[in-house]
């Protein structure tokens, strides 16, 4: 893996997507790059009663000039001036779930993964985003602040980051929420479980995470790394939300071309 060209962060994750992007300094002029690898992930989400979950992924990147793609994020770099780009984008935001994901889900509406797209303007380990659902699947917006930062020790690099998003009243009430329609007493593991009607404001949530990357060659890299959103109790206090936080840690390989 070559020094200072390719770290793998865990920004922007809905819930858990790692990215890879490659650092380079602003208004240089950038060869196209490409990363292949796959990961082992467990991510842990907080509704009431679901269990963590592993998968198997494919970790593939783009970085060129212009245009980049990490794992699920798409960007377009528009304009560049004095350090601070201003780029396009579309992600994917992973948070769905079914009612047979949890016994105190079932009766509920699936809810279910989207397509986000906005814009960004970074600066100095500073990134500041809109998004907007363009599937009209939660119809809201999110705002996140995020800052991070590499460190460099031979082998061995780390970034860590941490911010804050805003998710509006649509979005948190589409995956935390609980519908009139949906509000019933059922028995759960031999008690009662009063699932009452539930609306959820906009919040704000904070986020931390950390990255690894430890290279084997020029080409090859061991990585490895987690992050954790505390949700606040505009969230955790509906009565489909069993955790506090979720979290998603991931592990894997990749090569560098």
């Amino acid at each position: 893996m070559k020094k200072s060209c390719c770290f793998i962060g865990l920004m922007g994750l809905s819930f858990f997507t790692p990215t890879i992007f490659a650092q380079t300094t602003p208004g240089q002029t950038q060869q196209a790059e490409f990363a292949l690898g796959i990961g082992v992930a467990s991510f842990q989400t907080a509704q009431k009663g679901v269990k963590a979950k592993q998968i198997a992924m494919p970790l593939v990147s783009y970085q060129g000039e212009r245009l980049s793609f990490q794992v699920t994020t798409l960007s377009y770099k528009m304009a560049e001036f004095e350090g601070v780009a201003i780029s396009a984008l579309v992600s994917g935001r992973i948070q769905g779930y079914e009612a047979a994901d949890s016994p105190y889900l079932q009766g509920m509406k699936m809810r279910s993964d989207t397509v986000d797209g906005g814009i960004s303007v970074d600066w100095n380990g500073f990134s500041l985003s809109y998004k907007h659902d363009l599937l009209s699947k939660h119809q809201g917006d999110e705002v996140a602040l995020f800052y991070s930062k590499g460190f460099d020790f031979g082998k061995l690099q780390l970034m860590t980051g941490a911010g804050l998003s805003w998710q509006s009243k649509k979005l948190n009430q589409y995956y935390f929420g609980v519908n009139d329609s949906e509000a019933q007493n059922f028995m759960v593991q031999g008690q009662l479980f009063n699932r009452t009607e539930y609306r959820v404001d906009a919040a704000l949530i904070p986020k931390v995470n950390a990255m690894a990357i430890y290279s084997l060659s020029p080409s090859w890299a061991f990585i490895g790394g987690g992050e954790v959103e505390v949700l606040p109790e505009e969230i955790t206090d509906s009565p489909i939300m069993g955790e506090k936080n979720a979290w998603g840690v991931f592990i894997g390989i990749v090569r560098n071309f």
